[in-house]
């Protein structure tokens, strides 16, 4: 169970390196992607150095996770997820944004992938 576990939770982790070398390498087709309009200046660099650094820091913590069998770091992704989950019905709610069910489910779904990989990892002394 824990082979299938670690399996599971790879999926996560290469989806988001994907989606974070993609804000390096063609930002544009990234923002399109979550919604979002490339923005000019000051805000493009923003966009493209915090999505690219949630995504890549997210990949390595799933990976290196994985490899030590330390289970807080899985966690901590799954808690950062679930967190933008979270944030995005409070923008629906309060902000006027659109309920972006499309990107909230994949959220809600690698969160639960990495809260079971990390359940099934030996517990820290």
């Amino acid at each position: 169970m824990k082979k299938i576990a670690k399996l599971l939770a790879l999926l996560p982790g290469v989806i988001f390196l994907i989606s974070g070398l993609r804000w390096l390498t063609e930002p544009s087709a990234a923002a399109q992607m979550f919604g979002m309009t490339l923005l000019d200046g000051i805000g493009r660099s923003s966009q493209i150095g915090d999505m690219a650094a949630y995504f890549i820091a997210g990949s390595v913590m799933i990976f290196a996770g994985l490899i030590t069998e330390r289970r807080i770091l899985l966690q901590l992704v799954a808690m950062i997820t679930a967190l933008t989950a979270l944030f995005r019905i409070v923008a629906w709610l309060f902000h006027d944004a659109a309920l972006a069910t499309s990107l909230i489910a994949p959220e809600i779904v690698f969160t639960l992938i990495l809260l079971f990989a990390a359940s099934r990892l030996p517990r820290e002394q």
